[in-house]
């Protein structure tokens, strides 16, 4: 089994994301709030250009928010599930296009 994370930055698509796995039959994943690293470091202040990051990244702005979808998968489902991801979010190369990878899991319980 496979543990595939999707990280998307345009929150928008979730659903058609979600849809788009489910219609190639796999289910069971879950979509987390997410936060990438130039948020969390932006109240540092011993980093370069800490005041630009701090100015641009203030406040509850949504553009600056993220999705993180992981769902398990078995190995011979792996190719569907990244071309139902690919169908919806395009090309991953771009950037600011998101990110997919794919971890194999060692162990799990309640999997089927």
């Amino acid at each position: 089994m496979q543990l595939l994370f999707i990280i998307i930055k345009r929150t928008e698509i979730l659903d058609d994301v979600m849809k788009a796995l489910a219609t190639a039959g796999i289910h069971g994943g879950t979509a987390l709030d997410s936060t990438g690293m130039a948020k969390s470091i932006s109240g540092m202040d011993n980093l370069p250009a800490i005041s630009v990051l701090r100015e641009i990244l203030s406040g509850d702005n949504n553009s600056q928010k993220g999705k993180t979808i992981f769902v398990a998968v078995h190995d011979d489902q792996l190719d569907t599930a990244v071309k139902a991801v690919k169908s919806v979010t395009g090309d991953l190369n771009k950037p600011n296009a998101g990110v997919l990878f794919a971890l194999p899991i060692t162990y799990s319980e309640g999997l089927t």
